[in-house]
């Protein structure tokens, strides 16, 4: 059992707390407030903690990862899956369509619903967390188009 849900097994009486002292059990149950406020504080931390990894994860750290940004080399999709895996995970992207035809957008898993970007459009997505790790891009059959991608950290 973690150590704050056992807090709040004893704050909401679900837990049996037995007082021992110098090897004995203290009849009376009253629990030394000192002891108590020692409970609540590193009940209280625990939170803090959590809320403090929520806003770290949700702060971008400022790095840009890019894909067929230069013209001598664009990034050519066909109707061969082609998989981007990010250096790092990203927290949001936008991918341009520069081509002439839709191109087909799964993230991080093929077992997850698709988005799609038509030519001349931007397929923008913000995740809030570092949870981007792959995309995995594809064509209809016999097409194929250019894109960009900017992933944001």
């Amino acid at each position: 059992m973690k150590e704050e849900d056992l807090v709040k097994d004893i704050l909401a009486g679900k837990q049996d707390i037995k007082i021992v002292q110098d090897g004995k059990s203290v009849a009376n149950p009253r629990i030394d407030p000192a002891v108590m406020s020692f409970i609540m504080q590193a009940s209280q931390l625990a939170q803090i903690v959590k809320i403090r990894k929520y806003f770290d994860d949700r702060t971008p750290k400022g790095l840009i990862q890019t894909w067929g940004m230069d013209t001598n080399n664009p990034l050519t999709i066909t109707n061969e899956l082609k998989e981007i895996k990010f250096d790092y995970p990203a927290q949001s992207f936008s991918l341009i369509n520069d081509g002439d035809y839709t191109v087909y957008v799964w993230v991080n898993s093929l077992m997850r619903p698709k988005s799609a970007a038509k030519s001349g459009e931007t397929l923008n997505l913000d995740f809030e967390l570092h949870k981007i790790n792959y995309l995995y891009l594809q064509c209809e059959s016999e097409e194929s188009t250019s894109v960009r991608i900017v992933a944001n950290d």
